[in-house]
């Protein structure tokens, strides 16, 4: 059963379940956009039927992997890093009318500078949540 983060304690109860995601890494990504429709010679975009999934083996608890389902996405990325691929040292969760989530170093604090966030694993949607899938 997925667990929604709407709110601080709900932001706390996800980093504290999840050991901040510390040594995680990214095992799988699907996006989806659900919104794309045609009208005669003309295609508009939903961006609010979007959802992101990922899938992050959390090492530090025992080999847990987590899923995160972020909705309505307004914008994300997925890159390469070392030593090993989309590795996660810690994470980061802010509500600051959007959900903001990032791979950045400090779990307590996010920098929602569009440029500081470039340089990371992040996802800006309007809705997150999440679930221990095994």
């Amino acid at each position: 059963m997925f667990k929604s983060i709407k709110t601080q304690k709900d932001i706390q109860e996800f980093l504290e379940a999840t050991n901040r995601m510390h040594d995680g890494h990214v095992i799988g990504v699907q996006y989806a956009n659900k919104g794309i429709t045609r009208t005669g010679n003309t295609v508009y975009y939903h961006p609010e039927q979007t959802v992101l999934t990922l899938q992050i083996l959390v090492t530090s608890i025992w080999d847990t992997v987590v899923e995160i389902e972020f909705e309505d996405l307004y914008e994300w990325q997925i890159k390469e890093s070392t030593p090993l691929p989309y590795s996660i040292h810690e994470t980061s969760v802010a509500i600051q009318g959007e959900i903001f989530w990032s791979n950045e170093i400090d779990a307590n604090t996010i920098d929602t500078d569009a440029e500081e966030l470039k340089r990371n694993l992040y996802v800006i949607a309007q809705s997150m949540k999440w679930r221990v899938v095994k």
